[in-house]
């Protein structure tokens, strides 16, 4: 029972349909079941054993070694090489084309982008 409320309140992140792929709540990342799946502390993104995965410096989203992987500025998110592959937009996450491959509520959309980079792909 406490984790169903405790996910009431959580930051959802959905996919295209709707459903919940994933919660943040009190910095852990956790998938639909409520299985902690990461960890989020400040900009930085950590699996479950707590080792960065990833992280997000000024804005770039940069892997465990700190190359850059992509970027997100103004609400657009760009791989490695500046070629937009999507958008914040509003609660919603859009592919180049601007349909929609997920939701998030309640969550920043750093965080958004980061569990999308590290999680959903």
């Amino acid at each position: 029972m406490l984790l169903t409320i405790g996910l009431a309140n959580a930051q959802r992140l959905k996919n295209s349909s709707g459903s919940t792929i994933g919660y943040i709540e009190d910095g852990r990342v956790k998938n639909s079941s409520g299985n902690t799946i990461g960890y989020f502390n400040n900009d930085r993104i950590k699996n479950s054993s707590g080792s960065t995965i990833g992280y997000f410096d000024n804005g770039r989203v940069k892997n465990s070694t700190g190359s850059t992987i992509g970027f997100v500025k103004d609400g657009r998110v760009k791989n490695s090489s500046g070629s937009i592959i999507g958008f914040l937009d509003n609660g919603r996450v859009k592919n180049s084309s601007g349909s929609t491959i997920g939701y998030y509520e309640g969550v920043r959309g750093v965080h958004a982008a980061l569990y999308f980079f590290f999680f959903f792909y």
